[in-house]
């Protein structure tokens, strides 16, 4: 497929590119890519305290439950909100060169995971010390969830590009609509706060409550929903394919609106 084809010929390029956006996002930083660590886990803490308090949760339960909510929801607002400028910014690249556009998107979404493997140490270091207990074979499916995590960001980057650089007023909106479903999703609360007759549709209707969920069992060392595995994958590898679709159509075309 000439979308993978592209991916692979500008491979070192593409390494070359998200190497270069973590050195310059740290650069002249005394603490560095420490803050990939600490910038989360300072938002865990203070958010964890409030909260744990409000919803009447047990810290030592509701710490890790946060943490292993906001990494991965950060990492999506990264990709969605990185992708509407992966164009845009590259527009010296695209140009002037005859690299494939495919890898812009990809460049968001790989620097965004790598930031997100950073806080992922964090929470290791945090969760073994709160419940040492829950390391165990239920983490396994871990590394199913981080590629297709992975994939998820890579598609929201590239129909985020694409949307953006046809309609350069979808920035905007999308951060609107994520706002939004960031207190419809169960991120900050269990979701059986929200299990009632009447209410409970607004989390079972959202497909990013199974993806999280996907990401957030294994993280805590719990079984994933039967369901997780069924809703998150088919909707995560459907966005991909259709953003994989829609590259394959505009190409280089995609210049003349740059």
């Amino acid at each position: 497929m000439r979308y993978f084809n592209n991916l692979y010929k500008a491979r070192y390029i593409l390494m070359n590119l998200v190497s270069q956006d973590l050195r310059n996002k740290y650069r002249n930083s005394v603490i560095g890519v420490g803050w990939s660590l600490l910038t989360p886990l300072g938002l865990v803490v203070i958010i964890g305290v409030v909260f744990s308090t409000v919803l009447g949760q047990p810290i030592r339960d509701f710490i890790p439950y946060l943490f292993s909510g906001l990494m991965p929801w950060l990492y999506i607002v990264q990709c969605a909100d990185g992708g509407t400028g992966a164009f845009i910014s590259a527009e010296g690249y695209i140009k002037q060169t005859q690299t494939p556009v495919e890898i812009f998107p990809v460049r968001v979404a790989a620097g965004a995971f790598i930031n997100f493997l950073y806080s992922l140490i964090a929470f290791s270091a945090v969760y073994i010390f709160l419940k040492p207990e829950k390391y165990g074979i239920n983490m396994l499916p871990i590394f199913i969830s981080l590629l297709l995590l992975l994939l998820f960001g890579i598609a929201l980057s590239t129909i985020s590009a694409v949307i953006n650089t046809y309609f350069r007023d979808f920035g905007p909106l999308q951060s609107l609509f994520l706002q939004g479903l960031f207190y419809a999703t169960p991120i900050m609360f269990p979701a059986e706060l929200l299990n009632k007759p009447y209410v409970k549709w607004i989390y079972e209707w959202n497909p990013l409550y199974y993806i999280m969920d996907m990401i957030r069992k294994p993280l805590l060392g719990d079984p994933v929903y039967f369901t997780s595995w069924i809703v998150a994958p088919i909707f995560i590898l459907t966005l991909f394919f259709i953003a994989i679709a829609i590259m394959t159509r505009i190409g280089r075309a995609i210049t003349f609106k740059i």
